[in-house]
Parts: C-alpha cells; sequence; structure tokens
C-alpha cells in the first residue's frame, strides 16, 4: 500500500475484522470462497507493511526478497485465480456459470503466466513518492495486462449479484484512478484500493442471497382475497343460472 508501514497494518487489521465479520455470515459453503477475499487482501497489505520496515530498517537481503517475491505472487497469480473461482460458486443462473467458465480458465493460464516469471525473477522493489513498484519481467505485456483484467473484472460484472456488480465497477474506476495519479506504483495502489472495496462483500453475504430469493419467490395473495375471488366466481355463476 502508498504511505507508510502504519497505513498498510491498520488497513489489514480493518480488513481482517471484516473478513471475520464476513465470514460470520455465511450460511453455505459456496460462500467461503467470496468471503474468504478479504483475509487475501489483509495478509496482502501485511507482506506489503513488512516490507516498508525493510526500507525503515536494516533488514537481511533474503527477507527483502521474500517480501518483494510475495507481494507480486499474490497481485498476479492468487487474484486470477481466486475472483473469478469465487464468483463462479455463488453464481445460480446455468448461462452465467457456462460464461464464467471461461474468466476461470483464462485466469488459471494468467495465474500460471505470472507465477513462471515472478519465480524465474529476479524481482525487486523501489520505493516510489510514498508508493511501492514492483519490478519484474514478463512478455508480453499489454496481452497478459488485458488478460488479467478480462479475468477478473469481467467475472464481477458477469455476476447475476447486483453487489458483485458494483464491486467489479468500484474496481474498474480504481484501476484508471491508480494508474492517472500513481503511474509509476499503480499495481501497488490498485491493490489497496481494491482491498478497502472488498469490504462490500460482506454485504453480498448477508443479504445477496436472500435479496435473490426475494425477486424469484412467487408474490403471495393478501389475506382473504382467495376466499374473494372464490366467493365472487360462485356468486357469478348462480346469478347465471338464475338468468338462464
Amino acid at each position: 500500500m502508498c504511505f507508510s508501514a502504519e497505513a498498510s497494518f491498520i488497513s489489514s487489521a480493518i480488513l481482517t475484522a471484516g473478513g471475520a465479520a464476513t465470514l460470520k455470515q455465511v450460511k453455505q459453503r459456496n460462500e467461503l470462497p467470496l468471503a474468504m477475499i478479504p483475509f487475501f487482501f489483509a495478509f496482502h497489505q501485511f507482506i506489503e507493511g513488512c516490507l516498508w520496515l525493510t526500507h525503515d530498517y536494516v533488514s537481511p537481503p533474503w527477507l527483502v526478497s521474500l517480501l518483494a517475491h510475495a507481494f507480486p505472487l499474490v497481485a498476479y497469480s492468487l487474484w486470477p485465480t481466486l475472483v473469478p473461482y469465487a464468483v463462479y460458486r455463488v453464481e445460480t443462473g446455468p448461462a452465467r456459470k457456462k460464461l464464467l467458465v471461461i474468466c476461470r480458465i483464462i485466469g488459471i493460464g494468467v495465474s500460471i503466466f505470472f507465477l513462471f516469471h515472478i519465480l524465474q525473477g529476479p524481482v525487486t522493489a523501489k520505493f516510489i513518492n510514498q508508493s511501492i513498484h514492483y519490478d519484474f519481467y514478463f512478455s508480453p505485456w499489454v496481452l497478459s495486462q488485458w488478460l488479467y483484467g478480462f479475468s477478473i473484472i469481467v467475472a464481477t460484472l458477469l455476476s447475476s449479484h447486483r453487489i458483485i456488480n458494483l464491486f467489479g465497477v468500484g474496481l474498474v474506476i480504481s484501476y484508471n484512478v491508480a494508474k492517472q495519479l500513481y503511474l509509476a506504483t499503480y499495481p501497488s495502489v490498485f491493490c489497496f484500493f481494491a482491498a478497502i472495496l472488498s469490504l462490500a462483500i460482506y454485504l453480498q453475504i448477508r443479504y445477496g442471497a436472500r435479496s435473490r430469493q426475494l425477486q424469484h419467490r412467487p408474490s403471495a395473495s393478501a389475506p382473504g382475497t382467495e376466499r374473494e375471488t372464490v366467493a365472487l366466481s360462485g356468486s357469478r355463476r348462480q346469478e347465471t343460472e338464475y338468468r338462464g
């Protein structure tokens, strides 16, 4: 995250608390992957907080290298696989699930691609304007970035759950803001924005399934309406017979 170690650790603590609250709302096993996302973001921010400490204090090179590898591993290899999978698990529409399978396949491919390049190394972390830039080689740059965005953002927009859709829209806005204002370090800044947005998952787990059930539940007749309809129908038959 930007700013400082303190800011990273505070955001990590908030996300941990939010993740715990979200996990308590889980009612079905298929909601678990989605509910765990704030926890992974908390861990992600904790890693960057520790990396900030290596910048402020003398640290062994192996620790700096470990932390410098860990952050992009989560950012580039975990999210493209986890997000489409989590959205897929809570989706109920057959057609949307088929489209989400495509996002999952692309996401897995992107994760493997970045995993290979990160492990190949070298990976370095540079501190620029109160933000961190992670430098490692990967090619083709443009295609891999587009596929990364496709696997995550398109998956959230394909969901039939409105809160997940809003999460995806927030990711698009956050990405563009981060790239416009923090070009050199936008992946780190974007991950911070995405981490904060992930707290909305609490609302999805608590209210999302319930609102979907209400939308698909047949409307119940008002009390007494059915009896009144039957009585009215019977009186009309009697009137018809009388006239006949």
